[in-house]
């Protein structure tokens, strides 16, 4: 048994709150979502000495993993391709590092055929990626210095056109990080760490407004639920028992909930339908079992579409004497009433990467 009952337990508190909440919180528009009955397939990165490729494994097992595209790899740089799949399971967006160069290309990668298109301008290789709900347009950051003076530009990419704009710009932070769209994909939100502390904004129109400040300090793994109304984030303490802590925002009010934890949390998800996100790490909800895994711990990727499936990275500590610490990337099946949950490597490789959830192929 890769999972407990606490995990049972968990699930029925986050399906009570489903039932209880009210749907689409701060938005008053609907938007009919993507099939998610044929969005079962895992997008995931090889990476290899020249070139990594880019896979599509079904999560049923039903067909073998197969390489749709590949692209170089960073080289000496160590750097390799990274991404995020759209929301509608049918395109990845992919930042890899051209030979020579020291920021990353973007491009855009059809899953079904494989065709790949490149966006005309560099982006910080580092940068999140952030798609709007509908699939039409992308996020990402690209960073300039001029006589001392750090500048961000937030540029957003029309998918159809492939022409890139500016939305938003900060001088001297220290990051910056499109974080998702509203739901009905006419607000951007960002967040902003800089020597005020960390702080979310909203785009609109070429005009950025100030939303709720999360945190004095630093904050990291930022997750934006699926209906746009809550941020789930990790603060970075200085001090005290914990160094990260899970809170989550309410968008619209601006109250901040702390998660309750005895141990640090890391990483954050949004189980379809949720209004309470889920976190990893020694403090999180989901913890392993296996007594031989008694200090590993799960950081949560994304959850499918439908809910059956959760992707994850194992983190297992090194021993001083022996091993180092190890990361592999696995499929977690949601326990049932008739079905137990169950644990899968996706990939053997080492530094394999998450992408998204994406169509299954034909």
């Amino acid at each position: 048994m890769p999972f407990g009952l606490a995990v049972c337990a968990i699930l029925l508190t986050l399906f009570g709150w489903v039932l209880l909440a009210p749907a689409n919180v701060g938005t008053d528009v609907v938007i009919d979502g993507p099939d998610i009955t044929s969005i079962r397939s895992i997008a995931y990165t090889i990476p290899g000495e020249q070139f990594d490729e880019i896979v599509v494994r079904p999560a049923s097992g039903a067909t073998s993993p197969r390489v749709i595209a590949s692209f170089p790899s960073g080289g000496p740089t160590g750097f390799h391709a990274r991404g995020s799949a759209s929301p509608l399971g049918d395109r990845i967006a992919v930042l890899w590092l051209p030979p020579f160069v020291t920021t990353s290309n973007l491009s855009i990668l059809d899953v079904a055929s494989g065709q790949v298109r490149d966006v005309e301008r560099s982006f910080d290789s580092l940068s999140a990626l952030a798609w709007s709900p509908d699939g039409s347009r992308i996020t990402a950051t690209a960073t300039t210095e001029l006589d001392g003076v750090k500048r961000t530009e937030v540029v957003e990419v029309d998918i159809v056109s492939m022409q890139a704009r500016p939305v938003a710009e900060f001088e001297s932070a220290i990051e910056v990080v499109p974080v998702g769209y509203s739901f009905d994909s006419s607000r951007l939100f960002i967040v902003v760490v800089d020597a005020r502390g960390t702080n979310l904004l909203v785009e609109r129109g070429g005009k950025t407004q100030p939303v709720a400040e999360l945190s004095p300090g630093r904050t990291r793994d930022w997750a934006l639920s699926p209906d746009g109304s809550r941020l789930a984030y990790v603060d970075v303490l200085s001090g005290g028992s914990r160094t990260y802590v899970g809170r989550s925002l309410m968008i619209a009010t601006g109250a901040i909930t702390t998660l309750p934890a005895g141990k640090n949390q890391l990483g954050a998800s949004w189980m379809p339908g949720s209004p309470i996100p889920a976190f990893g790490g020694p403090g999180g909800e989901w913890q392993l079992t296996d007594p031989a895994s008694a200090s590993a711990y799960i950081v949560p990727e994304d959850w499918s579409p439908d809910g059956a499936f959760l992707v994850a990275t194992v983190h297992a500590p090194g021993n001083e004497k022996s091993t180092r610490p190890t990361t592999a990337l696995e499929l977690i099946s949601r326990q049932t009433s008739t079905t137990q949950s169950s644990r899968l490597r996706i990939s053997e490789a080492i530094g394999a990467a998450f992408l998204g959830w994406v169509h299954d192929l034909t």
